[in-house]
């Protein structure tokens, strides 16, 4: 009897071992909490700089950085200003505020530049393993709008193409990053409308909107849900959040303070401060209540410092 239940709790372990190592990974991505893009090294490249972003995170209560990172290449490609990020890291860490690398190019994910992209990644990688242990540097995400470029825009079979390899590149870099990085992240900005039923297509086997191929090839996506109610965003990312909530990941919405020649309608930066520290503690509510929701990030750090430094108005109680 002894024996048989021995083997029969062996069994058990081991299924629920399967069951665990083939899921997907589980709400993986910044603390809930307001994250920000940092778009510029000069932000962060002198001690001096560093400094002023992570005090304007602490006043704001801003918990995540993705920061952009150029990539000069050699006979290997290597990260520019790596020391200043380095230092930018643990500077943050020592705030509790959690890290990541940040790369954007329209085309970077075209099957041509996959190779090159990959190289980066790589780079990307091997500065990581430079630093200490228990750094609050936690992953890579990529900013790439492939929409923006002339060949989208001409239509025909050009968009699926560019999206077919999308999901290629996406594809290859989790397999890097799950045999040579595992604790690394990996994440996509994308926009709200990938869901439509313009962007179904087929990928690996499945047929599915664009965006559930992309969420299910990351660990989480961040939604560019610009507009100025909580309603409206909540409205723009609810296929991304339903089909997280089916997967067991998470998205996060995101708000836009830039100064917009065209659709100025989308941002804060035309609004009282007031406005948009209205909108982000219910945002910030939702995503307690909800555990498909990660957090809310703000676009971008620059325009958000120049916003609230050049119109000081009074911030109401309670919010950050």
């Amino acid at each position: 009897m002894k024996s048989i239940l021995g083997g029969s709790l062996r069994t058990l372990v081991a299924c629920l071992l399967i069951t665990l190592l083939g899921a997907p990974i589980c709400f993986a991505g910044p603390p809930k909490g307001i994250g920000t893009w940092v778009w510029s090294s000069s932000a962060f490249s002198t001690p001096e700089g560093r400094e002023k972003i992570v005090r304007f995170c602490v006043k704001h209560r801003i918990t995540h950085l993705d920061v952009h990172l150029d990539v000069a290449h050699g006979d290997e490609p290597v990260l520019e200003d790596a020391e200043a990020f380095r230092d930018l890291i643990l500077l943050a860490g020592e705030h509790h505020i959690t890290t990541a690398a940040l790369r954007g190019n329209p085309k970077m994910f075209l099957s041509e530049n996959h190779e090159r992209t990959m190289r980066e990644l790589r780079a990307i990688i091997a500065f990581s393993e430079t630093l200490p242990e228990n750094t609050l540097f936690k992953g890579i995400k990529y900013d790439v709008e492939p929409y923006c470029t002339r060949e989208w825009k001409a239509g025909g079979a050009t968009p699926k193409r560019m999206m077919d390899d999308y999901l290629a590149f996406l594809r290859e870099a989790r397999s890097v990053l799950r045999a040579e990085a595992p604790g690394l992240w990996l994440a996509v900005d994308t926009p709200f409308w990938w869901d439509k039923e313009k962007f179904m297509l087929d990928f690996e086997g499945k047929r599915k909107p664009f965006s559930e191929h992309i969420q299910d090839l990351t660990d989480f996506i961040v939604v560019m849900s610009y507009r100025r109610s909580v309603q409206k965003v909540l409205s723009c990312v609810e296929a991304e959040r339903r089909y997280a909530k089916r997967i067991k990941k998470r998205i996060f919405p995101s708000l836009e303070t830039v100064k917009l020649e065209q659709d100025p309608h989308i941002s804060f930066w035309e609004l009282p401060n007031e406005e948009l520290w209205k909108v982000v503690p219910q945002l910030l509510e939702v995503a307690q209540e909800d555990p498909a929701v990660g957090g809310l990030m703000i676009h971008c750090y620059r325009s958000l410092a120049e916003k609230l430094k050049n119109r000081p108005q009074r911030i109401p109680d309670g919010t950050p």
